[in-house]
């Protein structure tokens, strides 16, 4: 009963995001960054849109947390990412297969996201014994 009251409960959310006037609906939005078919797939999909992210950082052995507190809002694009994508299944499969690493590129839009974090330079260690350069 919980998933049938989940549906209805996101059934609800999207018809009173289409009673919105057009308007209100562009300017809700453009507040939160997305375009107005976005926000309805949004409010859809409903609060556990981006469940498989969590799930595949870990598989790749990526802290969350991490990202959280040092690039919010490349979290909040992974998130919102991941929320709209049609991969769910797909990437549901390889994280319980534990093949993830291996086909990521194959169906993830945050692939090269994931790339570029496990890529990001490390600070220069002279720049740490030299402190901020002030002269």
């Amino acid at each position: 009963m919980g998933r049938f009251s989940e549906w209805l409960g996101r059934l609800r959310d999207t018809a009173d995001l289409r009673a919105l006037g057009a308007a209100e609906l562009d300017c809700i939005a453009r507040d939160l960054r997305v375009s107005p078919t976005e926000l309805e797939t949004l409010t859809y999909r409903g609060r556990r849109g981006a469940d498989e992210l969590s799930g595949l950082l870990k598989a790749l052995g990526i802290d969350e947390t991490a990202i959280a507190r040092k690039e919010p809002g490349v979290l909040r694009d992974m998130t919102l990412v991941c929320a709209l994508c049609a991969e769910k299944t797909r990437c549901n499969r390889e994280i319980k297969a534990e093949t993830t690493a291996q086909h990521l590129h194959e169906y993830c839009a945050n692939s090269y996201t994931i790339d570029a974090l496990r890529t990001k330079p490390k600070p220069d260690a002279m720049d740490l014994v030299r402190g901020p350069s002030c002269c």
